[in-house]
């Protein structure tokens, strides 16, 4: 009877000191929660029993990967699962150089006060077209090229 006793408590002795040596899972999700806050992306985490379940979306390969080799090397980590997906890439939308080179030119020199100056570009090179003074004519020319056209064709006729 005593042995049994013995066993007991050393039983119950083992089963607390190996309770208090496991990790604590609320303290390490804290310290992942910290983590992978500044990652890029929206990623989050999961632990149970040392073993921490990655999901959320990252923006590349790289970001997915990176996480998940940041939370493996942190103590008390047993394993990762990394359920994190990659978003794919939005299409670029390309825009026209001439038709923004366009839009900017005409902008500008309507905001100054040249209505009568039609604008076209091709291949990023501004021809000008349409009536103005001939005093205006420097200030035009200086407008159109602010917006860094390849060059200028100046065909205004001249008051």
């Amino acid at each position: 009877m005593r042995k049994s006793v013995l066993y007991s408590v050393f039983a119950m002795l083992m089963g607390v000191v190996l309770f208090s040596c496991t990790p604590n899972d609320k303290k390490l999700q804290k310290q992942i929660d910290s983590v992978i806050s500044i990652s890029e992306g929206a990623v989050n985490a999961t632990v149970k029993d040392g073993v921490v379940t990655l999901t959320g979306s990252v923006n590349s390969e790289e970001a997915r990967s990176a996480t998940e080799a940041t939370v493996k090397a942190m103590k008390d980590v047993k394993s990762v699962i990394n359920q994190i997906s990659v978003d794919k890439p939005q299409p670029v939308v390309e825009v026209n150089p001439d038709s923004t080179l366009s839009s900017t030119v005409t902008a500008a020199l309507s905001a100054a006060g040249y209505k009568d100056v039609v604008v076209t570009v091709k291949d990023g090179e501004v021809t000008l077209t349409g009536n103005a003074k001939k005093t205006d004519l420097q200030k035009i020319m200086q407008i159109a090229n602010e917006a860094k056209p390849k060059k200028v064709n100046n065909q205004l006729t001249l008051k």
